[in-house]
């Protein structure tokens, strides 16, 4: 018999989730639209907010609002199902569709609606017992150079009457976090130029364009990094718009230690002590999803004061420069980003994106009620 985890030895990362900042953000996505339905994109588990949790939240309640999702966005049936076994009813789009055959049954009998995006997936559906039940929606590359059949290709599948019941056409941007990158809107026109029949819905813009290109407004949005509360324009927002952080992520400090002038910290000794000055050993690591290639940019907030990560981080713990704090003590918080700390600061830090950041920490998720 396994004996039951105790609460102390679980890690000590905390991830505090608010739902009433998604559902905020949301609506944001909505009024930036024009009018578009709103896929809310929970995939990677809601870039890491936790799916049903996220789905639950924007689903409407007894008093319809802008803060309803119309439907939601995952990438694999397995994702779908988790929805539908957790009471989702809305409609859930699955963005890679189905990976055999037999998922194209299953996808029929839950009423989801898969992506076709390649042609060998489009020959499952052509035999399927069950294709007249199927909403597809038809994934055409437009640019991207990634999912999606060739414009001709789909020109000439949609010309084609074989059974396959297709709800809608959609394609995805590839620069549309560049406002002033014409690519996006060539990818547009090359979506426009593929004639379909009109009953069919349109599915164009993710955060990017929904924020920075009207022209990419169709009859359903995707957002996806913006219901979590982050940027997902290379500048800043546009006039007006605000979105609210939704995740903060913390860990506590495990020790302190007053280091001489000279001393190393950690592996390699990459950082040495200036002077006499306390180090903070924080108990958040790369196993926790902190990334380990962080520059000398990189920091954490403890009792309000941005404190410098130096040395490497190690699996299981990181080492701060406290010397900004006035009376640390074992027990503080270190704030990897939340209401204090940006979260695109450390991504620069580790050079990467706050997707990344988002979807690979790990720690005891909690949410904070809905009011």
């Amino acid at each position: 018999m396994i004996p039951p985890v105790l609460d102390q030895n679980l890690r000590s990362v905390s991830i505090q989730i608010n739902l009433d900042a998604i559902r905020a953000n949301l609506a944001t996505a909505r009024r930036c639209s024009g009018g578009s339905r709103q896929f809310a994109t929970i995939k990677a588990d809601a870039y890491g907010h936790g799916a049903v949790a996220v789905a639950h939240a924007l689903s409407p309640g007894a008093k319809p609002s802008e803060s309803d999702a119309d439907g939601f966005a995952v990438v694999t049936l397995g994702e779908a199902m988790e929805l539908r076994e957790s009471g989702i009813r809305q409609p859930v789009l699955v963005l890679q569709g189905p990976q055999s055959p037999d998922a194209c049954v299953e996808m029929s009998q839950h009423d989801l609606w898969p992506v076709i995006h390649d042609m060998e997936q489009y020959q499952w559906y052509r035999q399927c017992s069950q294709r007249q039940a199927l909403a597809a929606w038809l994934k055409i590359d437009t640019g991207m150079g990634r999912l999606g059949l060739q414009p001709a290709e789909a020109e000439a599948v949609l010309a084609r009457d074989e059974g396959i019941r297709w709800h809608g056409v959609m394609t995805h941007f590839a620069c549309a976090d560049e406002p002033d990158n014409p690519f996006t809107q060539n990818q547009i026109d090359v979506f426009s130029s593929v004639p379909y029949s009109q009953q069919l819905q349109r599915s164009l813009a993710n955060s990017a364009a929904v924020l920075a290109w009207q022209s990419a407004r169709a009859d359903w949005a995707r957002p996806g990094i913006m219901l979590y509360g982050c940027n997902p324009l290379d500048g800043a927002l546009p006039d007006g718009v605000e979105l609210i952080p939704a995740m903060s992520v913390k860990a506590p400090l495990l020790s302190i230690k007053v280091m001489e002038s000279g001393s190393g910290i950690g592996y390699a000794q990459r950082y040495h002590c200036d002077e006499d000055m306390p180090v903070g050993y924080v108990a958040a690591g790369y196993r926790d999803g902190i990334p380990r290639v962080l520059d000398s940019q990189a920091t954490v907030v403890v009792s309000g004061i941005k404190c410098p990560i130096i040395g490497r981080v190690s699996m299981d713990s990181l080492a701060v420069d406290l010397r900004g704090v006035p009376e640390p003590t074992v027990g503080n918080l270190a704030e990897f980003w939340g209401a204090q700390a940006s979260i695109d600061e450390l991504a620069r830090a580790a050079g990467t994106i706050n997707y990344e950041l988002l979807t690979s920490i790990r720690g005891q998720r909690a949410y904070q009620p809905l009011t």
